[in-house]
């Protein structure tokens, strides 16, 4: 069955898109630049995150990079999604994204009803003070004041279950994630041998929808498995 994905918005420096399911939950999809979800074109991630057309999807997109610190931009996303959510009768949110979308999956829960926030190598925070991830620009330097000082400070006032997951050879990421707190809500995996880009790992094992899919319906020990298949075509 063929996806056919709209675009509903886009300008010098947002661009949405939509793509209508079958049942009312909505994924939030936090893209890179280029469209992409960890190097996955748009297109072949949307089977993923709408499992075959039952989800619908919205795909957000920081066109400039700006970790959504762009003066009105984090509003503008959030007005996005809350409109959604009550003219296509949603009633189940989930976030999804990685590295950059994965900090916009994170933080969505701050001033969204989510149900589940999934995160690949996500940057739990851009303030320098806290983390000096050299790897990224000084986004707060270039365009103002961040959204928030680091994703740690939000989880305490949502329910939100979040799924986050980074590579153990990548030393910035695993520091990235041990800022996150110790929480029942917060479930976390360091995957051997992964590296920044571990959608492309996840799927050259041949689990990256399998993980989406389970993670998308909260089933954590399906996780657990899937990433213990990892390992083991890792090792």
């Amino acid at each position: 069955m063929a996806l056919t994905i709209h675009t509903v918005l886009r300008d010098e420096e947002l661009t949405l898109r939509w793509l209508s399911g079958s049942t009312p939950r909505m994924v939030v999809v936090f893209t890179g630049m280029r469209s992409q979800v960890g190097g996955q074109p748009l297109d072949e991630f949307a089977r993923s995150a709408s499992l075959n057309g039952q989800n619908n999807v919205l795909f957000v997109t920081d066109r400039r990079a700006t970790w959504y610190t762009a003066s009105g931009l984090w509003r503008r996303i959030v007005r996005a999604v809350t409109g959604l959510r009550q003219s296509e009768g949603i009633r189940e949110i989930v976030s999804l994204g990685t590295s950059m979308g994965g900090y916009g999956a994170l933080l969505l829960p701050r001033d969204v009803r989510v149900a589940r926030a999934i995160a690949l190598a996500p940057q739990i925070t851009m303030d320098r003070s806290v983390l000096n991830d050299l790897r990224w620009p000084d986004v707060g330097k270039r365009w103002g004041a961040l959204p928030v000082r680091s994703i740690a400070d939000t989880i305490e006032d949502t329910r939100t279950q979040y799924y986050v997951s980074v590579g153990g050879n990548c030393p910035e990421d695993v520091a990235h994630l041990a800022l996150l707190p110790k929480h029942k809500r917060i479930h976390r995996f360091v995957l051997p041998r992964g590296r920044h880009n571990l959608a492309r790992s996840l799927k050259d094992a041949g689990v990256l929808s399998d993980v989406i899919a389970a993670s998308l319906r909260g089933r954590k020990r399906r996780v657990e498995a899937l990433y213990d298949q990892y390992a083991g075509v890792m090792a």
